[in-house]
């Protein structure tokens, strides 16, 4: 009888808030992941001790289907424990390069790990997402502003959005990147938005759940906000995780590391 490899574990690593919003806004992931792949087991990480501490506070679980809130450490402690060693860690990352993404280093004895990858670590992936973003951009009348977050530390990190901002310049009118930390900044992009001579920005969070990085960096009433700094008319959208196309192609690099382990 030929042995049946065991569907390997899905875990995937968030390294947002545990605040009820953000967890609302990953519980949608999870809904998708699940969906996706309905016989497998898929677990969850809270890599910030602040965001376990929330969610232990409020009864250690979270979603509807109350999944524990526990570091990388111990959902693989969970893992050996049960038996099961054959892993799939997923990332809500956009590219490597950032500490962050080390945290999904952490060793794994007696486990067969195999990694996702990042959002835009593909090279193709940088035109797939800004062709996915196109129902997000803005009308004629508007500057299109994708809010990235960026590292000022880690500069390797934001290679993939300078990346990104040159392909969304060279193919599309008034759509610019911006970065939090790191180039290409805001500088530049603040003053072409200013050059268009429009009067409306629609900001695109190039997050995959901003959390609080929406609601104060970018479009909050706080002189420091990329709002407050433009003073244009505002719209914006809630995050990558809203957008169908963007989010297709985050799941393929499950698919790609499922099938390194199930051959």
């Amino acid at each position: 009888m030929k042995n049946v490899t065991p569907k390997p574990v899905i875990v995937i690593v968030n390294f947002s808030s545990g605040s009820p919003e953000v967890v609302k806004d990953l519980e949608y992931i999870d809904n998708m992941v699940t969906a996706r792949y309905p016989d497998y087991d898929v677990r969850w990480v809270f890599a910030y001790t602040g965001s376990r501490k929330k969610l232990m506070e409020a009864g250690g679980t979270t979603f509807a289907r109350k999944v524990p809130a526990k570091s990388l450490e111990e959902v693989y402690s969970d893992l050996r424990n049960e038996g099961k060693t054959n892993v799939v860690v997923q990332n809500l990352l956009i590219a490597t390069g950032d500490s962050e993404y080390s945290t999904l280093l952490t060793p794994a004895t007696g486990l067969n790990v195999d990694y996702a990858y990042p959002l835009l670590q593909p090279p193709d992936n940088i035109a797939r997402v800004a062709m996915a973003l196109e129902t997000d951009f803005g009308d004629k009348g508007c500057v299109t502003l994708i809010c990235g977050h960026g590292s000022e530390k880690m500069p390797a990190f934001n290679v993939p959005l300078i990346r990104l901002d040159k392909y969304l310049r060279k193919h599309y009118k008034n759509v610019f990147l911006t970065t939090l930390g790191g180039p290409p900044g805001t500088e530049t992009a603040f003053a072409d938005a200013r050059k268009s001579g429009l009067k409306k920005v629609k900001f695109i969070p190039f997050i995959i759940v901003p959390g609080e990085h929406l609601s104060h960096d970018i479009t909050g009433d706080n002189p420091e906000s990329y709002k407050s700094q433009l003073g244009f008319e505002a719209s914006y959208t809630l995050g990558l995780y809203k957008n169908p196309g963007v989010m297709s192609i985050w799941l393929e690099s499950i698919d790609w590391a499922l099938s390194k382990l199930t051959k």
